[in-house]
């Protein structure tokens, strides 16, 4: 009986081991990729991805990447490699690039070859006008630049295209939509995909299967999180409040000399009550983080009020006027009290984004938590401060010796864990942590969230965690605020944020948490240049041609929750 063999998959590894000294990178691993096939391969910084696809690559004549020795075998049909980062050259001519990519493999001139890449910009969903072959990469927006290597990749049309951390450092909602429409393009044309990236990075969104390089086995990815460890406590009174809170900050004089000024935090409410944690949610120019450092004082914003216990600290942080004791407090409100301040500063701490740069390089961690307690806790004694900060480490879930050690010595995530202790050595009320995590792999991010909850709930602390990861954030949250550039579009409790949110930018920002293809195009526009009317309408599907007209107030649509659409209620497609 005759029997006719199928097609070969265009992608298959036989028993593949690679080894780095005698450390295991991949411990035996058969894989199987089919035409059309997407799959995603995610890992922790260091855990042998880049390694794979440059085995997979065959980037050296023994097939491994250098130093990496290799054993069993590789088949690998016409491939391409998207290395990390895109590894464009930043300051040639995009055209010049295109032509020595696309022309190389296929053969072309250069008008063919920007031909073939301006119709992989169109299945990218680049508009005609975005289109800057002229320019050097690095005058290009980041999510261009990866629109472009896409575009390449697509205009060669490789049987296997390997993807290493694809549009990383991209926002969620811009890049989960580039990763589903490269996906589209691979399944439409039969290119076997692989995308490769931290479980963080959105590349399991668009796959077909999923595996995870854990120990050197590819193994089933872990299911995160999706609960609080404990069941959240009803929060208390307010105690923490802002009214009409802005920020602008000053530009160079126009051309007629007159002053110029960009708000960049448009009027925000806010109300933080005791034991209450809040998310404040957006990407890149939402001005989360602004907001984090407004109710901070860290600097004072520029308009509105900020008030603590009935305590208004705009006026608190005040320079003294010539002559005044700045230590001295008194009944006049109109005068700065920097007693009260100092008071307010030890009761609402901060979470700095990059903790390892927030430490003096020069002194050692204990020294620097001493410092902080002989200023903002005077009334703890000299001699007990070290067991204080040894409390401290030992909560943020650090040995004590860690005190005796020097900023540089700590590893990324032990220099978080050290911020978290210096934030609560005062035994403050009050948390107000922007991306504290952001520097951290998936695993140190989990335990480090897992470890301030568990402060947060021991102590009964109110925080406020700016992020721009959406499920992830409500999580563990009474209530969330949706912030697009400087302005809140919706607020509500967290269960309606992450089941059935109604501001488009919102739905945007859950759809990229879960992996799937947000209903926005286009990137967020510059601060500097701000659309007229509604901030979204030139990337919302909902906009008609009154968004352009007024920004939409923020309205109650139903107890507790807040939209701010002109046309939230009206169906997507409708």
């Amino acid at each position: 009986m005759n029997h006719i063999s199928a097609k070969p998959a265009p992608l298959e590894t036989e028993a593949l081991t690679l080894m780095l000294g005698d450390r295991v990178l991949l411990d035996r691993a058969s894989l199987r990729v089919e035409r059309g096939e997407v799959l995603a391969i995610t890992g922790g910084a260091g855990s042998g991805k880049t390694a794979l696809l440059a085995a997979l690559a065959g980037q050296t004549s023994s097939g491994a990447p250098a130093g990496v020795d290799m054993a069993g075998g590789i088949r690998v049909d016409g491939h391409l490699l998207i290395a990390q980062g895109g590894r464009l050259a930043p300051r040639r001519p995009l055209a010049l690039q295109v032509a020595e990519v696309v022309g190389h493999h296929l053969g072309l001139d250069l008008r063919s070859a920007l031909r073939r890449t301006a119709d992989g910009l169109d299945r990218m969903g680049v508009p005609a006008a975005a289109r800057r072959f002229d320019l050097p990469p690095e005058q290009l927006p980041d999510s261009l630049r990866w629109a472009c290597l896409f575009a390449m990749a697509v205009a060669v049309g490789p049987a296997v295209l390997l993807a290493d951390a694809p549009a990383a450092g991209l926002d969620p909602t811009v890049r989960l939509r580039l990763l589903h429409r490269l996906a589209d393009w691979a399944r439409a044309d039969g290119v076997a995909l692989i995308l490769a990236g931290r479980p963080e990075d959105g590349v399991a969104g668009p796959a077909d299967h999923v595996l995870s390089l854990r120990r050197g086995r590819l193994l089933p990815p872990r299911t995160p999180r999706t609960a609080p460890l404990t069941p959240l406590e009803p929060p208390g009174t307010a105690r923490l409040h802002a009214r009409g809170v802005g920020m602008s900050y000053p530009l160079s004089p126009g051309p007629k000399g007159e002053a110029r000024t960009l708000a960049v935090l448009h009027g925000i409410d806010l109300d933080l009550r005791t034991g209450e944690t809040l998310a404040l949610l957006g990407e890149t120019g939402s001005a989360k983080a602004t907001l984090a450092r407004s109710l901070l004082c860290l600097p004072p914003p520029t308009a509105g009020a900020v008030v603590w216990m009935g305590r208004d600290l705009m006026a608190a942080s005040a320079p003294p006027a010539a002559g005044e004791d700045p230590d001295r407090g008194g009944p006049d409100q109109s005068r700065p009290d920097h007693v009260g301040l100092r008071r307010a500063r030890r009761d609402l701490q901060p979470l700095f984004p990059d903790p390892a740069a927030s430490f003096d390089p020069v002194m050692t961690v204990g020294a620097q938590f001493d410092l902080a307690l002989e200023s903002l806790r005077p009334d703890i004694a000299a001699d007990r401060r070290d067991h204080r900060i040894d409390e401290a480490l030992e909560e943020a879930g650090l040995r004590p010796e860690a005190a005796l050690r020097w900023p540089a010595a700590l590893t990324v995530a032990e220099a978080a864990h050290a911020g978290l202790a210096r934030a609560i050595l005062p035994e403050p009320r009050v948390l107000i942590a922007d991306e504290p995590a952001a520097s951290l792999s998936a695993e140190e991010r989990e335990t480090f969230l897992d470890t301030l909850m568990a402060v947060r709930d021991r102590r009964r602390l109110s925080l406020v965690l700016a992020t721009d990861r959406y499920d992830e954030g409500l999580r563990d949250a009474h209530r969330g605020i949706v912030m697009l550039a400087g302005r809140v579009v919706e607020s509500a409790d967290a269960e309606t944020l992450r089941t059935a949110p109604l501001h488009p930018y919102s739905r945007a920002m859950l759809a990229a948490s879960r992996g799937e293809r947000p209903a926005l195009e286009g990137d967020a526009p510059s601060a500097f240049g701000q659309p007229n009317g509604c901030p979204l309408r030139r990337r919302c599907p909902l906009a008609r041609e009154f968004c352009a007209q007024a920004v939409p107030a923020l309205e109650e649509v139903a107890p507790g929750h807040h939209v701010a659409c002109h046309y939230w209620d009206t169906p997507t497609d409708g």
